[in-house]
């Protein structure tokens, strides 16, 4: 704030050392302007146009961005900024066209011819990344994720979501790095938004029985050792279902609802200790968990 104030009174001083004779009408005073040099005055004029232009994103970025997507929080960017960045080039781009056509008396015709054989060049030279760039506009767009989302793409990258800027996204993983993943392959992925339509996620863990459990006793296990983990949600419930039946052993999962994605590996961790210790809890045997028997005979008990 303190920058933008102080942008306004240097502008305002700029203005009076740049005024000519016949700028303001019905004035024939003083004019700083014409006791410096021209070059310098254009200078000024310049200078002027582009701190007008940093004063309207500087404004836009105070008093509106800020109001509608926020400021951001918990180390995640604010929402939309590739889109409001592109805003900034535009007003940016109106100021170069205003100082050629009012500074140095240049048709902006012939400016904006120029810099379309500059942006064929470029477009030629940079396909790559200016398909990056696209796909970032699109996803913006499109939204399928925003700053603050978890989520997975299909070759099984998985974290939070920081920024999709022009050419990349930035995610977060769990090992607490920031993996770029250009825009264009982020387009073509299969992604997993595990932030919508809610936040709630099922997660599971499976648990290997033998043959001779107490099924009632065995579900009363599960449900009480979810129901001792903090963060599993209540409402919904736990379920219990024996997924798969084995020669040896019979596989139960223990499915659970969670609404914070983040802590979905220690939550899982919690609940396959609950798990252990409400099986083996009180000294009853409700079932037994699997385990390998190795029978070791000595040679000379082998009989020949």
């Amino acid at each position: 704030m303190r920058k933008f104030l102080l942008s306004i009174i240097v502008q305002i001083v700029v203005v009076v050392a740049i005024l000519r004779p016949g700028d303001i009408d019905g004035y024939d005073g003083f004019y700083l302007s014409s006791m410096l040099p021209g070059w310098l005055v254009d200078g000024l004029a310049i200078a002027w146009w582009y701190s007008l232009a940093w004063n309207i994103t500087s404004g836009l970025e105070l008093f509106v961005w800020s109001r509608i997507f926020g400021h951001g929080a918990g180390g995640v960017p604010r929402q939309r900024k590739l889109l409001t960045d592109m805003l900034n080039i535009v007003i940016y781009i109106a100021t170069t066209a205003i100082v050629a056509l009012h500074v140095f008396k240049q048709p902006v015709t012939g400016l904006f011819a120029t810099s379309g054989i500059v942006a064929i060049v470029l477009g030629l030279a940079l396909q790559n990344t200016l398909g990056d760039l696209f796909a970032g506009l699109a996803l913006n767009f499109e939204r399928p994720y925003k700053a603050g989302d978890w989520v997975t793409l299909d070759n099984g990258v998985q974290g939070l979501v920081l920024v999709t800027n022009w050419r990349s996204t930035h995610i977060r993983t769990r090992t607490a790095d920031v993996l770029v993943v250009p825009n264009g392959a982020v387009a073509k992925a299969r992604l997993t938004n595990h932030a919508q339509p809610s936040k709630i996620h099922l997660a599971n863990v499976e648990v290997p029985l033998t043959y001779g459990f107490d099924d009632a006793a065995v579900e009363a296990r599960l449900r009480a050792a979810a129901a001792s983990v903090d963060g599993i949600l209540s409402d919904p419930g736990p379920l219990v279902l024996i997924h798969e039946m084995k020669s040896d052993v019979v596989i139960w999962r223990l499915y659970v609802f969670i609404d914070d994605f983040a802590r979905l590996t220690v939550i899982r961790g919690m609940l396959m200790r609950a798990v252990h210790a409400h099986l083996r809890s009180d000294g009853a045997t409700v079932a037994f968990l699997p385990r390998t028997d190795i029978w070791i005979h000595p040679a000379e008990s082998v009989p020949t």
